[in-house]
This record gives structure tokens, C-alpha cells and sequence, in this order.
């Protein structure tokens, strides 16, 4: 698929890099617009810790363990690893070896040692939904010379129905730059639910020279362009993308791997009945910044 060019250059117009901002990460922070009508808007992944309790879902009939209450998680302990939980027996009684929070213990989710139901996750008050603003930060992961990858988060992803069943507290979204060996952009991947596609560089749509998405409308999937095809569900439903605010994220970056929070391995919101009702897993090594296949075009 070719795709307009709204802003065509070899580098985006030369803007200094804010303190602790890389020059690359800095000249390709996207523009995002965000879709008509959208309730659920970028917010501050430290506000959502903050607003949240740290739980601890068990299995079978064991009911779930609060391991820090609202107002009161630090997120530096949680994603440091310094809550730890064990996994409940058939009685309900603790047992094992502890599970810290920097583990892989997102419920729902199979990872060894640790049933499925079981793990660590964030919750918040279901009031706490609308999201920040368009000045919420972008997290950016930078690896010179190969890749940075900005990073979005939403209280709250609103499937369209009759889909509904994979609305969660929580989302994180993402795109990808690829870097070439002079951290020039090479391609950019698109993340959409659990798929990605790639517009190689020269054919991505830009804005003052940084690369565009859309943003789906509560769903938050990213989109190369507003005419991309769209799907949600096995056919049940689409995501819906247009031009609705715009939000530039170059103002607004801050580095995912110094934040206190980054490596937590439990889920960013409440245990759903399935993995896409769940709040997801964030950054972490247990989340993988770059796409799996760089070849698969959108």
C-alpha cells in the first residue's frame, strides 16, 4: 500500500532535543491523531500507578490478595521487583517460591511456574478512565543505529460492539522506527492488537517530516493512515480511524527504561474472564519493542 506523503524530507525540521532526549529519538517522535470523538485520551502511565492498588489474583475460588492499596504502590518496588507473591494451593494457602513484580506473572497469560489465573496486576477505580490529555509523555526505548520505539498508554481500550468483551483497564500501544547504521529512519511498523505491518520510510506518512499514525477510536491500535484497512474481531467489528486531535508527542518525551515503573511483569489493569479483557502487559522484557517480522508490509 502507498500512502501520502503530507511532508517530504530527508530529516524532520531540526528542533533540539530535550535534556536526556537522543537526537534520533527526538527527530522522529510521531504525530498521532487521535480518532473523532475519542473519550479515552493519552495519560501519564505514573499518574495510572499512583490512582491504582497492586493485587495479586489467585486461582479457583481463592480470592485475590491486595498486596498494596490505592495511593500507596511505589512504583520503583514494582518495577524493581521489590513486591513479591506465592501461588495460592487447592486450600488457598500460600505456597512455593516468591514471585516478584519485575517476574512475567501477567494473568492469563502462560508463563511457567505460575498458573494461569494467577499473577500480579494493577486496578483502578473504574472512575479513572478518561485519560490526560495531548500533553501526556510518549515513552520512547532507544537502540542507536537499529531501532526506537515510542510508547502510548490509555487508562482505558473501548472495543467497538458487539466486541465489548475485549474492553480492559489499561492499554499500551506502540510504533517502531527503524534505524539504519547513521540512525536514519529506514521503516516504520505499525502495532494493531496483536499484528504489526511496516511502510518502508520514503513511503510513510509524515508531519513536518515525522512519521503519522492513527490512533483507533478506543481501541487505540495504530494505523499507517486514515484510509488503512481495518479489523477488529475476526470480522465482528472494526476499528474506526480519522482526524481528530492531533497529538505531537516531540514535546513530550520521556525515556521508558528510567522510569520506576518499567520492567513490571503483571498486568496493567484488572483480570478479565480472557487475555483480551486483561489489562496487558508494558514495557518490559516481556513485551517486545520491535515487530517480529520487519517484512510484512501494510
Amino acid at each position: 500500500m502507498v500512502l501520502a506523503v503530507l511532508s517530504v524530507g530527508i530529516a524532520p525540521r531540526a528542533a533540539a532535543a530535550a535534556p536526556g532526549v537522543p537526537a534520533a529519538v527526538q527527530r522522529y517522535a510521531p504525530y498521532i491523531y487521535l480518532a473523532p470523538g475519542e473519550r479515552y485520551l493519552p495519560a501519564d502511565a505514573g499518574n495510572y500507578v499512583a490512582n491504582s492498588s497492586l493485587a495479586w489474583s489467585r486461582d479457583g475460588n481463592c480470592p485475590d490478595d491486595t498486596v498494596a492499596d490505592v495511593g500507596a504502590v511505589d512504583p520503583a518496588k514494582l518495577g524493581g521487583g521489590g513486591y513479591q507473591h506465592r501461588i495460592a494451593s487447592s486450600v488457598c494457602i500460600d505456597h512455593g517460591r516468591q514471585w516478584r513484580s519485575n517476574d512475567h506473572t501477567r494473568p492469563r497469560d502462560a508463563k511457567p511456574g505460575v498458573p494461569e489465573r494467577e499473577g500480579f496486576f494493577l486496578q483502578s477505580p473504574d472512575r479513572y478512565t478518561g485519560g490526560q490529555s495531548r500533553t501526556a509523555p510518549a515513552y520512547f526505548e532507544y537502540h542507536p543505529h537499529q531501532y526506537v520505539t515510542y510508547w502510548f498508554f490509555y487508562n482505558f481500550n473501548d472495543a467497538p460492539g458487539p466486541t465489548n468483551f475485549f474492553d480492559h483497564q489499561g492499554d499500551w500501544e506502540r510504533i517502531t522506527v527503524r534505524l539504519d547504521k547513521n540512525d536514519r529512519a529506514t521503516a516504520v511498523a505499525y502495532f494493531q492488537h496483536t499484528e504489526s505491518c511496516v511502510v518502508p520510510w520514503g513511503q510513510a506518512g509524515k508531519h513536518d517530516g515525522r512519521p503519522l499514525a492513527y490512533s483507533a477510536l478506543g481501541t487505540h491500535a495504530t494505523y499507517p493512515s486514515r484510509f488503512s484497512p481495518t479489523a477488529l474481531a475476526d470480522g465482528l467489528a472494526s476499528d474506526t480511524i480519522g482526524r481528530g486531535d492531533a497529538w505531537s508527542t516531540a514535546g513530550h518525551l520521556l525515556n521508558a527504561r528510567t522510569q520506576p515503573w518499567f520492567g513490571f511483569g503483571g498486568a496493567w489493569g484488572q483480570v478479565g474472564s480472557t487475555p483480551d479483557s486483561t489489562g496487558p502487559l508494558g514495557p518490559s522484557r516481556f513485551k517486545g519493542a520491535v515487530p517480529r517480522d520487519w517484512s510484512k508490509q501494510c
